[in-house]
């Protein structure tokens, strides 16, 4: 009887520190968050119960409606440009063209390159006073053009700084998509008579769409909660021009150091995640169905 417990337990016991860590850094730092945007703390130290207090304040404010159209238009021009430059690269690198690995290797710098060090490339470009980009601007303008003190153009520039380093993350995914997909369709499809687009169309995209909607609901994520890239680009300006939910997160736990604001922007972009992750599941669990 001993050895028949130990047997059971023992490999809750083997996952048991695992357990703890995870709570440890996970769960209770949520609980936490969640219990700080029912708070207030007032600057003696003093801590009151304001319930929703925080989360209403902040949906009577023209500024939070800002921050969550910024938020909107950051994740939808990056999964825009994205889908289409990952499909085409995908394309290119599972080819049987013989300097495909050469595009490899080109596609996955965005990635690999840390986002700090993209942005300053980046802000190197849009300079206004050596940057290639601010030049070619100034000149078809014909009078000097500052991108980053322009709203749309810093929001504009943001957005392709957000797809360039996603797009290669989406084309892996793809790409492994791709290799599974059986030649003898494609070959049965050129028997019939269809043309490239036609095959990619019918076959690839169908065929693919698994590992589409998986990397873009990552995507979706990341660029939600992304704060360092935009911080590092314009800190949310000109404005609050190109300020996002995560953005004003950041500033308003580390600059202004309110954890209780930043805890109820923080609870509500975890509401937001979720939101996209049932819609995800939704359509999958609908595509397993059809099958």
């Amino acid at each position: 009887m001993r050895y028949r417990v130990g047997k059971v337990t023992l490999p809750y016991l083997y996952l048991l520190s695992a357990t703890i860590l995870l709570v440890g850094l996970l769960v209770l730092p949520f609980i936490s968050g969640i219990a700080m945007s029912l708070q207030s703390m007032k600057l003696s130290g003093e801590v009151k119960w304001v319930g929703l207090g925080n989360f209403l304040m902040l949906f009577r404010e023209s500024r939070f409606a800002t921050d969550v159209r910024n938020s909107l238009f950051y994740i939808l021009g990056n999964i825009l440009l994205s889908t289409p430059f990952a499909y085409g690269a995908a394309l290119l690198i599972s080819s049987k063209f013989k300097q495909a690995f050469v595009f490899r290797g080109i596609f996955l710098l965005p990635w690999i390159i840390a986002p700090v060090v993209s942005t300053v490339l980046f802000r190197t470009m849009v300079d206004p006073a050596m940057g290639p980009v601010a030049k070619m601007l100034s000149t078809m303008a014909g009078k000097q053009i500052i991108i980053l003190s322009n709203a749309n153009l810093a929001l504009i520039t943001v957005i392709v700084h957000s797809f360039w380093r996603s797009f290669p993350f989406i084309m892996l995914f793809l790409a492994a998509g791709m290799a599974s997909i059986p030649d003898e369709l494609y070959e049965s499809a050129v028997v019939d008579g269809a043309n490239g687009w036609k095959r990619f169309i019918h076959i690839t995209v169908p065929l693919t769409s698994n590992q589409l909607g998986l990397s873009l609901l990552m995507v979706t994520i990341w660029t939600l909660h992304d704060a360092e890239t935009i911080y590092a680009f314009t800190q949310g300006g000109p404005g609050y021009s190109t300020e996002t939910l995560a953005v004003r997160l950041f500033k308003m736990s580390f600059i202004n150091f309110d954890l209780n604001m930043g805890s109820t922007i923080g609870v509500i972009l975890i509401l937001i995640s979720l939101v996209f992750m049932f819609f995800y599941l939704k359509l999958s669990i609908g595509k397993d169905m059809e099958k």
